[in-house]
């Protein structure tokens, strides 16, 4: 099944990106992207939740157009999608909290089963948040009742190892800062390992709010939003954090887009995007994501780079893929 896009705007000029130069791609009718990856070579892969669970699409032209490869099971969801080497990669499932694995750029997927025994008690997801290493080391992070862990394979998701609790809440999401990975947290707090995810230490607080966007700029430069809609900005790879004040409603994501650039969306409230030219230090708003449907938000954006082009690319709560060129 293939998708074609349906509104087109004006490209965008060198080194530049506008809150009017969004393709909108209908890719999955009232389904929700909260997953998606770059895979290299234009081939980029997304993941749906509820109401439309577990499709896996793949796109070989930056996100232009997409293919339904696969669905992981109607009875589980997709919270993540991450890259390994070659043509490895990995999904992440929240209700069962499986890992499944490609091995052909996405194209085919299998079940590697169940990676640990994460119980939140709760309607959230068992696990968010997942991230491939420089070595290769899958980790994932969960929610469980019991403290937030993280669970560690080095084998390429056949056998896992799996932390004591590294904070009294659940654990989010897993990003890459330039000297190792820090992850943030619902008890509001940062924590950070430079071992590949052998042990981890506790940066401190921000602020007494559930922790969601991360993302790191380069240049020691790392971002994070809050469920309040302040963005914290750390100079130091995440071990010491300064609030930048209330931008926007609750965060959802960020995307850096290269020289300082981000964008910062949010799901509550206005549901509007923000845009930073400054590192993070002061923000613009940049509207919504206009699909037309009720209530839509930007869930999960990235940058996708092939053969001189770099586009950003992003699933919305209600399956929709925007992209853009920047430069």
């Amino acid at each position: 099944m293939r998708f074609i896009v349906l509104v087109c705007c004006l490209a965008v000029s060198s080194f530049a990106a506008s809150p009017e130069a969004w393709e909108r791609i209908e890719v999955e009718p009232g389904g929700r992207i909260d997953a998606i990856a770059d895979f290299g070579e234009g081939v980029v892969v997304l993941g749906t939740r509820l109401p439309n669970p577990s499709n896996v699409y793949r796109s070989a032209d930056l996100g232009r157009t997409w293919d339904l490869v696969a669905n992981v099971g109607e009875d589980d969801y997709i919270t993540c999608v991450a890259s390994g080497a070659g043509d490895v990669g990995y999904i992440l499932t929240g209700a069962k909290v499986h890992l499944w694995k490609t091995e052909d750029d996405g194209l085919t997927w299998h079940d590697m089963g169940r990676i640990n025994d994460s119980d939140s008690g709760t309607n959230f997801a068992e696990a968010y948040g997942m991230v491939v290493t420089d070595a290769g080391t899958i980790l994932v992070a969960d929610t469980d009742a019991e403290g937030g862990r993280v669970s560690r394979s080095t084998d390429g998701g056949i056998t896992w190892t799996v932390s004591a609790p590294i904070s009294p809440l659940a654990i989010y999401r897993l990003q890459h800062v330039g000297d190792g990975i820090i992850i943030n947290g619902w008890a509001g707090n940062i924590y950070k390992s430079t071992d590949d995810g052998r042990t981890w230490h506790d940066c401190g607080r921000l602020m007494d709010s559930f922790l969601y966007a991360i993302d790191y700029l380069g240049e020691d430069v790392a971002l994070i939003g809050t469920e309040s809609g302040h963005i914290f900005r750390s100079e130091d790879n995440g071990d010491t954090w300064a609030n930048q004040g209330h931008v926007g409603d609750s965060a959802d994501d960020f995307v850096s887009l290269g020289q300082g650039r981000a964008i910062f969306t949010t799901y509550r409230d206005s549901k509007r995007m923000h845009y930073t030219a400054d590192g993070g230090r002061t923000w613009s708003e940049w509207g919504d994501v206009a699909t037309g449907a009720d209530g839509d938000w930007f869930d999960h954006v990235i940058l996708a780079e092939h053969a001189g082009k770099t586009v950003i690319v992003g699933g919305t709560n209600k399956g929709f893929v925007l992209r853009q060129a920047v430069d």
